[in-house]
């Protein structure tokens, strides 16, 4: 009996009013599942072999067997690739992941959810726009927007600042936000200035 208890219900032969497990007689409380009757300890959870005789509900895996829900969700439900849970329901796809939509398709760093525009970190987690421009380092340094298209102005970096890009057209003195492209130019703690600008500041 014990042996039929895990066996798929669907491939054994079956007589109305019997046990799907033991094939004797049903009288009383019983569990109806795949369309066959059973005694309440005799239809098995296939993984943590738990009856179900206090309610729980009989779950029919796609190889035939009979799961407790929690199992039947680990080992037919896609884990989620934030939270690392069994997804059941709407799936999102992406990254060769799958993601609860409401409440984990979002963007790694700041958590803000993610409206079906994404992009791929370095680790291969999920980014939005903005995260994904500044781990390129392709965030302008006069606006803090991304820098899409056009021409991108780099200020190499030094051994105290790092390289920071630019929009041609944000490339500015940061005290008189003179346009410095195609100009010459100092920097200064980190900061571009024209010429005028920095010998009247620092020198």
């Amino acid at each position: 009996v014990a042996n039929d208890r895990l066996f798929p219900p669907k491939m054994m032969g079956y007589i109305p009013g019997t046990c799907g497990a033991c094939k004797e007689p049903v009288i009383g409380d019983h569990i109806t599942a795949f369309m066959m009757s059973w005694h309440l300890d005799h239809l098995l959870c296939a993984v943590c072999n738990k009856d179900f005789s206090d309610g729980t509900q009989v779950c029919e895996g796609i190889d035939g067997f009979a799961y407790c829900p929690d199992d039947w969700q680990k080992r037919f439900c896609p884990s989620c690739g934030t939270c690392g849970e069994p997804i059941v329901g709407p799936t999102v796809n992406a990254l060769n992941k799958s993601f609860h939509p409401e409440k984990c398709f979002a963007c790694f760093e700041c958590k803000k959810m993610l409206d079906g525009k994404f992009y791929a970190s370095k680790d291969g987690n999920l980014l939005c726009e903005a995260h994904y421009f500044e781990e390129t380092g392709r965030v302008c340094g006069g606006c803090g927007k991304p820098i899409i298209a056009g021409k991108i102005i780099t200020m190499k970096a030094t051994d105290k600042y790092p390289e920071v890009k630019f929009h041609r057209d944000h490339f500015n003195c940061h005290f008189c936000h003179k346009n410095l492209s195609g100009q010459k130019y100092k920097r200064m703690k980190g900061r571009q200035y024209c010429l005028t600008c920095h010998l009247e500041l620092f020198e």
